[in-house]
């Protein structure tokens, strides 16, 4: 079975809807404006062509044929004597309804037939006499033109609550796609801007409703960042005493004094790495800022060889300190994870900026790769399982994505795709 393309959207369904419904209304008053108007009319002229019929017959029983064909010619009457040519005028609904209705109404003998004089649309009556005389009769057309007055104010009404109904519709559709667009915003905990609560007073509720269970999430968030941020202060400070005591006490190895201080060290980028995905970046203003710059900022605080390849140049907007940490975490993960050579490529594609930082270290399956997005997937070397999820949330922030593609032999790509302007 054929199914027909329905509109998705709520304007288009409510069109459509108002649509059938003033079509049925049409069709409805057409037919029942024949029923009214048209049949009862070609019903009446009937009759009264039949009275007349009965009159003429009786007349010409009693006077001669030429007497009676000069009487009815002097009352204004075309009269002939043979068959007139039929004329097909069944688009005209009295007409149409003369020709359907006479069999029942004209007595035996007689017979309708639709012709035009001139340009006027006529009935002939053939009259049962000695010869057969043909009579015509002129149509009032004031039936069909009412019906045709009704129907073009019929249309113009249904054009008119079709346009009401149309820009009702508008109204209610553009309020609810601004609201879908300024969602994003308002569940970062944004306030929605003023025009997105003017609309119907269900949009202004929805909106509202968004606004505060948006603040409600962002006033947790806040209070999770504050809590961790505390933690991390707390830790620490007895942390830096146990450096200090590490390097106070005597006798300690040598390796297990560098040991204790790479723990130590871990546990401090542990919590950084807490608060950086506690805090998620939704607080740092955009700005534009050069990619290629921070790139190179980036490949610098870290050790080991990187082949870099950057464009000089590569503007963009966004968050400067979520950006730099997102591209650090790539290379940090590179880094542990993989094997050199290393290497990093900024270079645009269509609209975005796309950053592949690359090695050649045992690489992650498919299946493994979409696990490693997730918050606190832990890999063989070790981590908070933090770093690709704050990669793939900063990216979501500047509208891109994070993609990890396996290499052959061995490696893997991670890219990082940015649509700041």
């Amino acid at each position: 079975m054929i199914r027909l393309p329905l509109p998705r959207s709520v304007f288009g369904q409510l069109v459509l809807v108002i649509g059938l419904v003033l079509l049925g209304a049409a069709v409805l008053a057409v037919a029942m404006g024949r029923q009214m108007t048209t049949r009862p009319a070609a019903v009446q002229l009937l009759k009264a062509m039949d009275g007349f019929a009965d009159v003429a017959e009786e007349l010409a029983r009693t006077q001669p044929h030429e007497r009676v064909v000069a009487h009815l010619r002097d009352a204004g009457l075309a009269v002939s004597e043979l068959p007139p040519p039929s004329r097909d005028l069944r688009a005209v609904p009295v007409m149409r309804e003369l020709i359907e209705q006479a069999p029942q109404q004209l007595t035996h003998g007689r017979e309708a037939r639709l012709g035009r004089i001139g340009t006027a649309n006529v009935v002939w009556l053939k009259l049962d006499t000695q010869p057969a005389l043909w009579v015509s009769f002129a149509l009032d057309q004031r039936a069909s033109r009412v019906l045709r007055f009704s129907v073009l104010m019929l249309i113009v009404g249904a054009v008119l609550v079709w346009l009401a109904a149309a820009y009702y519709a508008h109204r209610l559709v553009v309020p609810l796609r601004r609201l879908a667009q300024s969602a994003p915003a308002i569940v970062r905990g944004e306030p929605p801007s003023p025009g997105t609560l003017a609309g119907p007073q269900e949009v202004e509720e929805l909106a509202r409703a968004l606004a505060d269970s948006s603040k409600e999430v962002r006033e947790a968030a806040e209070e999770r960042a504050l809590m961790l941020a505390g933690i991390s202060h707390d830790l620490r400070t007895p942390l830096t005493r146990l450096q200090y005591a590490i390097e106070l006490v005597p006798g300690v190895d040598s390796e297990l004094r560098a040991g204790m201080h790479r723990d130590i060290a871990d546990i401090d980028a542990i919590l950084s790495q807490f608060i950086a995905y506690a805090r998620d970046g939704r607080d740092e203003a955009s700005e534009p800022l050069d990619l290629a710059v921070l790139c190179r900022n980036a490949i610098s605080a870290y050790e080991g060889e990187w082949q870099v390849d950057t464009p000089a140049h590569a503007p963009m907007t966004g968050r400067p300190m979520a950006l730099l940490r997102a591209v650090g975490n790539l290379l940090v993960n590179a880094q542990r994870h993989g094997a050199p050579p290393y290497a990093l490529a900024l270079s645009r594609q269509e609209d975005a900026w796309r950053i592949d930082v690359v090695d050649r270290g045992p690489g992650l399956p498919e299946q493994v790769a979409e696990r490693a997005r997730q918050p606190f997937v832990h890999g063989d070397g070790g981590g908070t399982g933090l770093g690709l999820a704050i990669v793939e949330r900063v990216a979501r922030q500047h509208g891109g994505e994070l993609r990890l593609a396996p290499l052959r032999p061995h490696g893997l790509m991670a890219t990082l795709v940015l649509r700041g302007s």
